[in-house]
């Protein structure tokens, strides 16, 4: 009898030290299959995040050409009607284009009517803005003076002049625009936002403008 259980005792045993390495060989396989499934999570990320900033690159093409588009229909206008002394288009960061248009094209001195031969270059600029409308966020008009006082039956400081004055640009526009009263503005900022010193005629003439600002989409 003792025999027997002995023998037993022997057999159980072995087969308790027979299944130590099968345990411990799965344990070693799940740890090499969950490193392998870690590794390929990791690689999925980082395909993934690639993949995302390729996305973002790809996105911002398109805001690049149409504000270059934008950009080159107006320098071409400016061109093509031969006003590169009184029309200038400067590029001001990633999304503003500033259009800047001399007193002399648009008024009298000293008045904020808009002279007749100047309703076809607004009417152009008009166009150009219609074209663009769905990459344009907002046109704030800008009227600017130089620093001569006025005054006279119809206006008593440069706040006055400068503020009629981008006021009736504005109107012009909104007579044949299709961009949306809602995308604009008019301000005027009197001699205060000078871009030249007021210590020549040359000078002065310079400060005398009105400017678009033309806002454009971020994307």
């Amino acid at each position: 009898m003792m025999t027997d259980l002995l023998a037993l005792f022997v057999i159980l045993f072995s087969f308790a030290m027979m299944s130590r390495p099968v345990v411990k060989a799965k344990s070693a396989t799940q740890q090499v299959t969950s490193a392998v499934a870690a590794a390929g999570q990791s690689a999925a990320a980082s395909s993934g995040a690639v993949s995302g900033g390729q996305v973002a690159q790809s996105s911002q093409q398109p805001h690049s050409e149409k504000y270059n588009s934008l950009y080159k229909s107006i320098s071409a206008y400016i061109k093509q009607a031969d006003l590169s002394k009184q029309l200038s288009v400067i590029k001001e960061g990633d999304n503003l284009i500033l259009v800047r248009i001399s007193e002399s094209v648009l008024f009298d001195s000293g008045r904020a009517d808009i002279n007749p031969d100047a309703n076809q270059l607004l009417d152009r600029i008009s166009d150009i803005l219609t074209e663009h409308a769905d990459f344009i966020k907002m046109v704030r008009i800008e009227g600017h003076t130089d620093n001569r006082p006025i005054k006279n039956t119809q206006f008593d400081s440069n706040w006055e002049l400068s503020t009629s004055r981008a006021v009736n640009v504005l109107r012009r526009l909104l007579k044949t625009s299709k961009l949306g009263s809602a995308k604009f503005s008019a301000v005027g900022y009197g001699e205060f936002h000078p871009i030249a010193k007021n210590d020549t005629a040359a000078n002065m003439a310079k400060n005398r403008r009105v400017d678009f600002v033309i806002e454009t989409a971020d994307n």
